[in-house]
């Protein structure tokens, strides 16, 4: 008999290591301090791992028209030419506040203070949706947003 509850009780401690070990970190973690600080310094040189901040698929909706989806990868490449075009040297997470929907998905609106090379800045706002995908968080929707309408 102790050899069977000792099996029983060595399974329910290997099923929640094993769980513990699956636990993708928790989901403000992951975006104020792993995706945001990427946008800080020379962002345009962080295309590979931006990339892996997103899903394959990235669901657009922007202010005006439907919504689009876009590949990723190729939609930050062409965003991250575009604004270095435009002289963006930089951005920092002003204002933040998430919404954890799910155990699986989580909603962020977020405050850009971009930065400029001729010593300029603007603000931004962007809304955020992120899903876990197997131990990892992914951004899988996207949109601009007006920063005054959300209280941002």
């Amino acid at each position: 008999m102790f050899r069977a509850i000792s099996f029983a009780g060595l399974c329910l401690l290997v099923t929640l290591f094993a769980r513990a070990e699956s636990t993708a970190p928790a989901v403000d973690d992951w975006y104020q301090n792993h995706y945001a600080p990427l946008w800080k310094e020379d962002p345009w040189d962080k295309l590979e791992e931006a990339s892996a901040f997103y899903d394959e698929t990235l669901y657009l909706h922007p202010p005006e028209g439907p919504m689009t989806a876009v590949d990723s990868r190729a939609w930050l490449a062409e965003s991250l030419e575009g604004w270095k075009s435009d002289g963006w040297v930089s951005s920092i997470v002003a204002k933040y506040h998430s919404d954890q929907l799910n155990p699986s998905t989580a909603m962020f609106r977020v405050k850009w203070r971009d930065l400029y090379a001729d010593g300029s800045e603007e603000f931004s706002c962007g809304w955020y949706v992120a899903d876990l995908e197997g131990d990892s968080w992914v951004i899988t929707q996207y949109g601009e947003i007006d920063c005054a309408e959300h209280g941002l």
